[in-house]
Formats: C-alpha cells, sequence, structure tokens
C-alpha cells in the first residue's frame, strides 16, 4: 500500500493546490485504511486511497466553507436568439420549404413572386424585368402567396391530424 504514497500525494494536491493539504490528506487517508484493512480485507487498496482522499478532501471543503462564490452574468456569455443553432436551423428548413412550395407554382407566378419576395425587387422592377404591367406582377404575387398560404394551411392540419 505504501507504493502508493505519491501518486496519491500528486492526485491530491493536484486537487487542492496547496503541498501541505496534500499531505495531510494522504496522510489520513492512510491512517483511515489501515484502520478498515484490520477489520475488513480491502480487495482494491488503490482505488480505495483514491476514494478516500476525495471523501476527506469534500469533507474538509465543508467544514471550511471554502467555496468560492463566482458570479456568471449570463448575458456576456451568451448567442444572441437569432444565431442559436436550433434558431438558425428552424429559419434554414422554413426557407427550404419556402423554397419547394415556390417551385409548384405556375412559371409566371413563380417568376414574379421570385423576384419580388426572395430577391427584393419593387414591382415596377419586377414588370419591367418580365415586360408584363404592374397590375398583372401584383395578380401573379397575390395568386402565388395565396397558393403558398393554402399549401401551408394544409401541411399544418395534417401534422396535427
Amino acid at each position: 500500500m505504501l507504493d502508493y504514497y505519491k501518486e496519491v500525494l500528486n492526485y491530491v494536491q493536484r486537487l487542492t493546490g496547496d503541498k501541505e493539504k496534500a499531505k495531510d490528506i494522504t496522510q489520513e487517508s492512510y491512517t483511515r485504511i489501515i484502520e478498515i484493512e484490520e477489520k475488513n480485507q480491502i480487495k482494491n487498496p488503490r482505488a480505495y486511497l483514491y476514494r478516500m482522499a476525495k471523501n476527506l478532501l469534500i469533507d474538509e471543503s465543508r467544514r471550511n466553507k471554502n467555496i468560492f462564490k463566482i458570479d456568471y452574468e449570463e448575458a456576456n456569455f451568451t448567442i444572441p436568439k437569432e444565431q442559436q443553432p436550433e434558431e438558425l436551423f428552424y429559419k434554414q428548413t422554413q426557407y427550404i420549404e419556402l423554397l419547394d412550395l415556390v417551385q409548384n407554382l405556375p412559371k409566371r407566378s413563380k417568376q414574379a413572386f421570385t423576384l419580388h419576395v426572395i430577391q427584393g425587387f419593387t414591382r415596377k422592377e419586377v414588370a419591367h424585368k418580365m415586360n408584363i404591367n404592374i397590375s398583372t406582377v401584383e395578380k401573379h404575387i397575390t395568386n402565388a402567396t395565396l397558393k403558398i398560404k393554402n399549401r401551408l394551411e394544409k401541411a399544418k392540419e395534417k401534422e396535427f391530424e
């Protein structure tokens, strides 16, 4: 059992950061194990020494109440909600679903909706690009929006069935 003395001492010293305290705890661990070993045969003395040293260290820290409170300012260490992985995934999923719905629109409605809603062109710019008048662009965008809205509602209904 004495073969483990330096090993246990180093272990306790790493936990405490104090060489003298580590010596005291290691010595106390050996004293208690010798008392126990007289009554019972210990199958794994090395493991028992480590466990005893750790328990003594915990007991001492409770007695001395050497627990330091570190203020954790959560606001300084958190990611804004819109940058959190779950939120980014949710937005990406919504965007992919929207693109899938747009792909199923009639050709001209799809083109008008994509130019206006997804790419951000004004209705006047869309009319110019498509060589149609603004009222026709508005009709295509409105029809596309209604079809997408209806498909989303149907998809929601299926989820809750």
